[in-house]
């Protein structure tokens, strides 16, 4: 079976820009189920900037466009966004977290949006062999990193990861 790549192109539904478009569209739907099912405003409205860059890259995929406008979420630059997912203690007062379901529902939701980015970045790699093809795969990098530091925000203040224990002894 055969779908439409392109106005031009039919591939196998088992091409790797086809998987790609559908793990965007997965992303869209679950930022949506996730806004649909909280009442605070502000949470929904980060999750729509994270929508919009969601949609941004379907746009580029599909139209074969270089994304633009390298990411910029709740007024960071790339590069910032990168220096606080790698030090959040500096930043947040919190050392890397150890997630579990005392983070609270919001927190969890962004993290599980995070795995999804993840997953979506792998298909973005099978997809596009040269990862500046269309920066999506760079962007979806910055993506992942963005939510793990909206994380933060979003994890209960007593929440501290050096007293929960995780592992067996």
């Amino acid at each position: 079976m055969k779908t439409s790549l392109n106005a031009n192109e039919r591939v196998p539904k088992s091409d790797f820009r086809i998987e790609l478009r559908g793990r965007l569209d997965s992303l869209n739907a679950q930022i949506i189920f996730f806004q649909a099912h909280s009442d605070n405003e502000e949470f929904i409205n980060d999750l729509e900037e994270v929508r919009n860059v969601i949609i941004s890259l379907q746009s580029c995929e599909a139209c074969e466009k270089i994304f633009d406008k390298i990411l910029i979420l709740w007024e960071l630059s790339e590069n910032e966004i990168h220096e606080r997912s790698h030090n959040p203690k500096k930043f947040y007062g919190k050392g890397h977290l150890l997630l579990n379901f005392k983070m609270g529902r919001e927190a969890s939701e962004i993290n599980f949006l995070r795995t999804l980015v993840r997953e979506t970045e792998i298909c973005a790699c099978r997809a596009f062999n040269d990862t500046d093809t269309y920066k999506i795969i760079h962007v979806l990098n910055r993506l992942s990193s963005a939510l793990y530091i909206l994380t933060y925000k979003y994890i209960p203040e007593d929440f501290n990861r050096d007293t929960e224990k995780f592992f067996a002894k």
